[in-house]
């Protein structure tokens, strides 16, 4: 009688699929202006508007969200993105990681892009005047350039 060596493997991935859902619970992407030079400023004056006081006079900014505006019109399209990029990590086609990184360039892409069709509340006047532009948040481009994302690990 012949012998017959049977190896079982765990052919279910169970173990793996663990793995896969505990990184996925521990990774999460940050979106925005990171650092301390002035555009963080810059971004946070347009974000949530603000009072400047010269001299004898004030200079009022108006708000101009582009961040939180952009995630409440985007967030849903951001989830799906998500869910359907998150069917190739279940089925070991993509690491977590990559994941993460897909969805923050998307968000970045997204962001930029209100950046630069913001068109409301309009620039004064003379501001339109100085820039040249009457784009309220691009001057130089520095403001669209810095936004970035981070994936955190936790």
């Amino acid at each position: 009688m012949a012998r017959v060596n049977v190896r079982i493997t765990d052919t279910n991935n169970i173990n793996r699929l663990k793995n896969v859902l505990r990184e996925l619970k521990n990774h999460s992407v940050e979106v925005g202006i990171f650092g301390s030079d002035e555009y963080v400023m810059i971004a946070s004056v347009h974000e949530f508007g603000a009072t400047i006081r010269r001299g004898e006079g004030t200079i009022t900014i108006p708000e101009r969200s582009f961040l939180r505006t952009t995630f409440d019109e985007k967030n849903e399209e951001w989830v799906n993105f998500f869910k359907s990029q998150l069917k190739q990590v279940l089925r070991f086609q993509m690491d977590v990681q990559t994941l993460f990184n897909r969805l923050g360039a998307r968000m970045v892409v997204d962001i930029q892009k209100k950046i630069t069709n913001l068109d409301a509340p309009p620039n004064a006047p003379s501001t339109i005047n100085k820039k040249k532009s009457s784009n309220p948040l691009i001057d130089t481009g520095g403001l669209r350039m810095r936004v970035t994302y981070k994936v955190v690990r936790k």
